[in-house]
């Protein structure tokens, strides 16, 4: 992964013009080296010119647009699709973005175990319709319940360090055993495309990896190779755990030698599997998620607080790393 200096966090507007900008580059065909006007986009977006050109900003830093010198705006660079694609979805929606809020404050404690519709609505300045949408989500999910009335109360979810210590038990005796089902199938098209979406992420300069939501990108990794023993009750498991974990996982902060890491061990046990080597692929995910496992809440900051490794690493903030 590349080393250079951290930039700001870009704001939210910031980031979902940059994949506005990005899906206007690639529905128009546009080629390296081709002019983006900053009026034509400001009028095709309807926002100001200064908001596009923070957001064209903004994509320069991650390399995909490049300044076209003094007062010419930004030309294309044509980045790689994998990174384009990354960048594109990794903007939230209202309902992602509430998600997440309502993750951060239940794990941090600042919201009870039970609580009421009306409550929330005046908490987050929201309409109800959002609300509903998010819980009915977070019902699927397995992380609340519905009581009489208008009232929801939280599951149990991985808040404390038994807990935390539990499931990667679980994990350890399941995800493994799932590469050894008779009936596992690689998905190789899948495959292809969750190794350059990891090799994208191990090219990424520390500014763009901030842009990140790792969380999706591993929990497809360990779900979709659940699903490829055709076994309902493995796919079930590990998306369950995954919903679990992402749920209480917001606020973690990794560094950047935990993603790499992550990464490398994912392709790994890929090459494993294309190979057709799954009793070595067995082996390197349980090493995998050994490793994973020894990573521990710092003291007195609670499983939400910033995770520690015997191997230091420099911290980046990143929404919700589950591996």
């Amino acid at each position: 992964m590349k080393r250079d200096g951290n930039s700001s966090a870009p704001s939210h507007l910031q980031r979902q013009l940059a994949a506005q900008i990005v899906a206007h580059i690639e529905n128009n065909g546009l080629r390296r080296g081709e002019h983006l006007a900053e009026l034509a986009l400001a009028e095709a977006l309807r926002v100001s010119r200064t908001s596009v050109r923070a957001a064209l900003q903004y994509l320069a830093a991650l390399g995909i647009v490049a300044p076209s010198g003094p007062r010419r705006g930004f030309r294309v660079r044509a980045p790689a699709t994998a990174l384009a694609k990354l960048i594109r979805e990794g903007v939230p929606s209202d309902e992602e973005a509430l998600y997440v809020k309502v993750a951060d404050e239940y794990v941090r404690g600042h919201l009870p175990e039970r609580f009421s519709e009306a409550d929330m609505l005046n908490r987050y300045g929201i309409k109800r319709g959002l609300l509903l949408r998010v819980l009915q989500r977070m019902s699927r999910e397995g992380l609340v319940e519905r009581n009489p009335g208008y009232y929801w109360q939280f599951t149990a979810l991985l808040k404390s360090g038994k807990s935390h210590d539990d499931s990667y038990r679980f994990r350890l005796t399941v995800e493994p055993a799932a590469l050894l089902e008779p009936g596992f199938l690689l998905d190789r098209k899948w495959a292809a495309r969750c190794r350059r979406e990891h090799e994208a992420v191990l090219a990424m300069r520390p500014n763009q990896v901030a842009t990140l939501r790792f969380s999706d990108i591993n929990a497809d990794f360990h779900a979709t190779l659940a699903a490829c023993t055709g076994n309902h009750f493995f796919r079930h498991a590990v998306q369950l755990q995954n919903q679990l974990r992402r749920f209480v996982s917001h606020s973690w902060t990794y560094g950047l030698e935990q993603i790499a890491a992550s990464c490398e061990e994912h392709l790994a046990i890929l090459t494993a599997l294309e190979s057709d080597e799954r009793d070595l692929a067995a082996s390197l995910m349980c090493l995998h998620l050994t490793r994973a496992a020894t990573l521990k809440p710092a003291t007195g900051a609670g499983v939400a607080g910033t995770l520690t490794h015997e191997q230091g690493a420099s911290p980046i903030q990143l929404r919700g790393s589950n591996r």
